[in-house]
């Protein structure tokens, strides 16, 4: 079968139950604008996020979710960030918003943040670390705590477990991997 041809991820949407209050909390807590509104043929509004000035949209707000919906299937929204002073300033702006529990775990090649938006959407905020270790992979984090401290604890985690590997070393064998898939 022949491959496909290459494409990237570019956008998701979520069906909201307040779609004012979700815009409001993803453009002041994550820096998104609204690039374009309105009704679809069905009669929901939608509002279009981008954080780019060259992609129309990047997140989706739909209108329509029911209040009651008991299951929630959306199992995390994610943003990534430059660097642990980022991660740090983010959890500090949430915790001083009282926005409610917010689990820290250091998984090897990332240190992440969870916490959930305003209708309970799991979030993942998180930066990559330069080091891989084989996933799932919990270790504990205080983001408070100075980022040499949060280096050197990860990465002797990191190297405790089989599979070490520095980023570059991990990416370098990914693309063997790719290129061997494309053959």
């Amino acid at each position: 079968m022949p491959a496909l041809p290459p494409s990237k991820f570019e956008h998701f949407g979520i069906n909201v139950v307040d779609i004012e209050r979700m815009e409001q909390f993803y453009c002041s807590m994550f820096g998104f604008v609204a690039s374009d509104r309105g009704v679809r043929f069905n009669g929901t509004r939608i509002v279009f996020l981008t954080k780019s000035p060259t992609d129309h949209h990047q997140f989706v707000l739909i209108d329509g979710r029911p209040p009651e919906m008991g299951y929630n299937n959306i199992n995390q929204i994610s943003f990534g960030f430059q660097s642990l002073d980022d991660l740090r300033a983010v959890y500090l702006r949430m915790a001083g918003l009282g926005h409610g529990e917010i689990v820290q775990i250091d998984h090897g090649n990332a240190w992440s943040l969870y916490a959930k938006d305003p209708e309970d959407n799991p979030l993942e905020l998180f930066v990559d670390s330069p080091w891989h270790t084989p996933q799932p992979c919990r270790g504990d984090l205080d983001i408070t705590q100075p980022t040499d401290i949060i280096l050197a604890q990860t990465e002797a985690l990191c190297r405790s477990r089989p599979g070490f590997a520095t980023r570059a070393d991990w990416s370098r064998e990914m693309a063997r991997s790719f290129a061997a898939a494309a053959d």
